[in-house]
């Protein structure tokens, strides 16, 4: 009914003119996603799967970006768009996932939607030197790349873990409180903090929701917080609210509940 509803506003011509900035809706959408989907995976089969991860989320990620430069320049695109394109389709998106999960054996399915959460990091590192070398504001290095790759990684990192800490500590200072509002407000805002502190910095948004989520995940069942709905865990009930399902399916906040 959405789809075809949209299909429909489509045809009214005082809405074809309406637009939005790209980053309006990046910032509106991707936290909310990203921290529903990090809340979901299991730390322990990343932890079990961790190489094949790091490895298809860098090492296939950069071959990825230079076939598609390759191809996209022989068929006669200067390399420095090229390398642009390459970059901005080698990422596997995160939310995609989802959608062939039942398809798939649970390992594969898990060391997908993992490395669809890290890749963010190598394809911004690319999408970067590509359009400055493009521009001719920089020079490729071997200094110049590791620095990149350490801003989007270390600074993601750095970031979600920053956001998660201070999370934790205002959600248990909210659960003691017993405020149930307050408590869904703070979940609302945490993968939106992640993701502007770490664009503050240019570093990945995305890995700084990633980061947060799974250490969110981690810390959930520590904190005093609402039960979760039928069939989830608190921390996908958390995801749940931030993906914008009923709050109202949360029961009362008891405070000091595991």
């Amino acid at each position: 009914m959405q789809l075809a509803a949209g299909v429909l506003l489509g045809f009214v011509p005082a809405l074809r003119e309406t637009e939005l900035p790209p980053e309006v809706l990046l910032l509106v959408f991707l936290p909310v996603l990203l921290y529903w989907e990090s809340v979901t995976t299991s730390l322990r089969a990343i932890r079990r799967d961790l190489r094949g991860i790091v490895l298809t989320g860098t090492l296939l990620v950069a071959v990825t970006a230079w076939a598609v430069a390759t191809l996209a320049h022989t068929l006669g695109l200067p390399w420095g768009p090229a390398w642009v394109l390459g970059a901005a389709v080698a990422p596997t998106d995160a939310t995609a996932v989802g959608v062939v999960s039942r398809l798939l054996p649970r390992r594969n399915v898990t060391l997908l939607r993992a490395e669809s959460l890290i890749n963010d990091g190598t394809a911004l590192v690319i999408y970067s030197l590509a359009v400055g070398v493009t521009v001719g504001s920089e020079h490729l290095s071997v200094a110049h790349v590791s620095g990149l790759v350490a801003l989007s990684y270390g600074g993601g990192i750095a970031a979600g873990a920053v956001i998660a800490w201070l999370g934790i500590r205002l959600r248990s200072l909210v659960c003691r409180l017993g405020e149930t509002m307050l408590d869904n407000l703070t979940i609302i805002l945490i993968p939106f903090s992640a993701y502007l502190l770490a664009e503050q910095f240019e570093a990945s948004g995305v890995l700084a929701v990633v980061v947060c989520g799974l250490v969110m995940s981690q810390a959930g069942p520590s904190l005093g917080r609402a039960e979760p709905g039928p069939g989830r865990s608190p921390a996908e009930d958390d995801g749940v609210l931030v993906a914008g399902d009923v709050p109202a399916q949360r029961r009362p906040l008891r405070p000091g509940r595991a």
